[in-house]
């Protein structure tokens, strides 16, 4: 265990990026901000750490521009659906074609859905449900994709959700997402933290294989790296075999009160995790990791790197 990687690094709040094995500007596809001072912080890591790209993932339309005051990077916002009107059907849809609709107009890419079985234990709203179909439709005719996050951690199903008949189970999640996936082959669809089942590769390598429009990123920093790095050689395995279908992103969440150091550490845990075969402490906290949480880097060829932190991003994106 190289406790000195760390150490070194927190001494300069990992402002200083360690070397990276490819020379490019990468793309974030999975971040949260809004107008707030501290979204300066995120932007700054960001363009330490050679991300060009950020995907904002916003409750309401922002234009790029108020969150990227400043900055010399591209921001592309995923708006939130409102699901104020869920009560009715007609009122719902249409509020919903409509922000779809000038989602596109003003450049986004991407729709994000919050499915989670708290979400569900809400709404009893599942992606699959009628009231969306006219939503997805609208967007397969617009080339918009769909930034999905369905299911948690294995570990939340043991000590969250263990009302099964308010959460369901973890396998129960999933049948909603395929459904959406084989009726709109059109909608090219992110699932959000490498499909919300980083503990399982089998089952998403049977996903990505039955669906030719679903993709994955690597968001949510602690819990790649607690399971991805549990199973580091079958986790490298994966990702090589379906290096054109993984997009990098980090799940940053820019919060009030936050400093720099909460971004930047993010993005030194990820440059180590992906790039190198370190095995080191890391530095964001893990409330799921049984122990000190630790990098364990998966050291991902050059050809995979590029095709993670970019090319992936500006042909799904189609930037």
């Amino acid at each position: 265990m190289d406790f000195a990687v760390t150490e070194r690094a927190a001494a300069r709040d990992f402002t200083e990026p360690p070397p990276s094995k490819v020379d490019l500007a990468a793309i974030d596809v999975h971040t949260h901000a809004a107008v707030m001072p501290e979204t300066a912080h995120l932007l700054h890591a960001a363009r330490l750490y050679g991300i060009e790209t950020l995907v904002v993932i916003t409750r309401e339309w922002i234009e790029p521009a108020r969150l990227a005051d400043g900055w010399d990077g591209r921001i592309l916002v995923a708006p939130q659906l409102d699901y104020r009107q869920l009560d009715d059907a007609d009122a719902f849809v249409r509020t919903n074609v409509a922000r779809v609709e000038q989602a596109h107009q003003l450049g986004a890419r991407l729709i994000k859905f919050w499915f989670t079985p708290r979400f569900y234990a809400t709404t009893r709203l599942r992606l699959d449900d009628a009231r969306l179909e006219p939503i997805f439709a609208r967007m397969e005719a617009l080339g918009l994709g769909a930034l999905v996050h369905v299911s948690d951690p294995d570990v939340w199903f043991e000590r969250v959700y263990t009302d099964r008949s308010l959460y369901g189970s973890k396998e129960e999640q999933y049948p909603q997402l395929e459904a959406v996936l084989a009726r709109h082959r059109g909608i090219r669809i992110i699932a959000a933290h490498m499909g919300g089942d980083p503990e399982h590769l089998d089952h998403l390598q049977a996903l990505l294989d039955r669906h030719p429009n679903l993709f994955l990123d690597t968001s949510a920093t602690k819990w790649m790296v607690r399971e991805l790095g549990r199973q580091r050689e079958a986790a490298r395995q994966f990702i090589v075999r379906n290096a054109d279908r993984i997009l990098f992103g980090t799940d940053q969440v820019v919060t009030a009160g936050s400093s720099l150091v909460r971004y930047t550490s993010r993005y030194w845990t990820h440059r180590l995790f992906w790039e190198t075969d370190r095995v080191c402490p890391s530095p964001v906290e893990d409330p799921d990791c049984d122990g000190m949480p630790v990098i364990r880097g998966l050291d991902l060829p050059e050809e995979v790197l590029v095709r993670l932190y970019r090319t992936n991003a500006t042909r799904v994106l189609g930037i």
